[in-house]
């Protein structure tokens, strides 16, 4: 299955233990995410209702560094890519080619909404000034279905 063009396996974390992966996580981000180690095929897999979330409430994880920038995992918030598009162009082409009939998932965590599949997605709906987007919430009970059995 692809989502915004990119399939699950260019979301993993190859040759990097959960707990690396966690030590190089920025405190702004260690802070907001659930120390859950998920895997995305199973969050999809989740029966979750769809229903719409107000795009601004979620706007705040604009300002977190969420994807990678050469290579290098948390150096680019969606942000930076909506200031400058071109200068970020893998990322501004697969904000341009997400799907918004694909709803995104999100996590109640420490009282907030907080995405863990679809900022691209996201960022798409707020470029084109969508108040709503479609979203499936999981609790963090159901978080921990989620998580790999090997």
């Amino acid at each position: 299955m692809t989502i915004d063009g990119v399939d699950s396996s260019d979301r993993t974390a190859p040759d990097v233990s959960f707990e690396d992966l966690l030590a190089m996580t920025p405190e702004s981000m260690r802070e907001v995410f659930p120390p859950t180690r998920w895997q995305l095929g199973k969050l999809w897999a989740l029966d979750l209702k769809v229903e719409p979330v107000e795009v601004a409430d979620l706007l705040w994880m604009f300002d977190l560094p969420l994807w990678p920038l050469n290579g290098e995992r948390f150096k680019l918030t969606p942000n930076q890519v909506a200031a400058t598009p071109m200068n970020f162009r893998p990322h501004y082409e697969r904000v341009m080619n997400a799907d918004l009939d694909f709803p995104i998932h999100l996590v109640a965590y420490r009282g907030r909404l907080v995405v863990l599949d679809g900022v691209h997605r996201l960022l798409k709906a707020h470029f084109l000034r969508r108040r709503w987007i479609e979203a499936k919430i999981a609790t963090a009970a159901q978080l921990l279905e989620c998580v790999p059995t090997d």
